[in-house]
Parts: C-alpha cells; sequence; structure tokens
C-alpha cells in the first residue's frame, strides 16, 4: 500500500506520522487521497504540493517523495539534515525527471523501486530524455 505525507509532515515534522485518514483501512481495495493533475504552466516548487506519495524514507531525513497533490512529474529528494537541522533537498521537474530520480538515487545509495505506470498518450512528452531541471534547494 503506497504511504502519503504533506510536505510539512516531510519538511518540518519528519518524526510525525504520514497523511492518514482511518476510513482507508475500511474496505478491501486500495484506496488513495484525491489528486488532480498539474497543469504546467509553470514550474512546480515544494510549496505548489500539499501531498507526496513516498517511494523511500530512512531515518536521519533521507527520502524520495513525487508529488501527489496536485500530480505532477515532480520529485523531491531529501538528502539529509546539514549542521543547523535544515533538511537538504534536491527536486527534478518535468519532462525526463524520473530518469534523473533514477541516476541520483543510485550515486546517493538510496534503493527506490518503482512500478510501472499507465500514461496517457497526451502525457508522453513527460518521459522524454531531460534537459537539466534539477534543482538543489537547502531549507
Amino acid at each position: 500500500m503506497p504511504f502519503f505525507k504533506t510536505t510539512y509532515n516531510i519538511l518540518t515534522t519528519p518524526w510525525e506520522d504520514e497523511l492518514f485518514d482511518p476510513n482507508w483501512m475500511d474496505s478491501d481495495t486500495l484506496s488513495l487521497p484525491p489528486s488532480t493533475p498539474w497543469d504546467y504552466q509553470r514550474e512546480m516548487k515544494i510549496e505548489d504540493v500539499d501531498v507526496w506519495e513516498v517511494l523511500y524514507e530512512a531515518s536521519g531525513g533521507i527520502g524520495v517523495y513525487a508529488a501527489w497533490m496536485p500530480y505532477a512529474e515532480f520529485y523531491m529528494i531529501c538528502k539529509g539534515w546539514d549542521y543547523k537541522g535544515s533538511t537538504i533537498v534536491e527536486t527534478h521537474y518535468g519532462a525526463g525527471s524520473l530518469e534523473e530520480v533514477k541516476k541520483r538515487t543510485k550515486q546517493l545509495n538510496i534503493p527506490i523501486s518503482l512500478k510501472q505506470i499507465w500514461v496517457d498518450p497526451e502525457d508522453m512528452w513527460l518521459y522524454e530524455p531531460a534537459k537539466n531541471s534539477s534543482k538543489k534547494i537547502i531549507i
């Protein structure tokens, strides 16, 4: 079952639980939080995302997250904390960003496993090779 966290849970209170609705467990079918697609009119920022799907998470502030609400090809890699206790964050956005995340997690020795997903034909442009859309942000 996938897990979800809010931006606040990831960056401000990482010791707290994930986003959770107690009714999600009332059924034997997978229940996901609501999501709407991003319009790609401008580059997405961390502040634009309310809910993230947890792709990988470990102690020490390390994690890999995918934007869920709104839904977009936008990933956040948390590489731990700096000496001030701020989370070291790297984001990857747009076309080809998933390939960038795969390469980056391999460099950082972060083990992630990704599942095959269905992509509508009109959204295939998002899976073309990247044009260096990485950003490093320290929060």
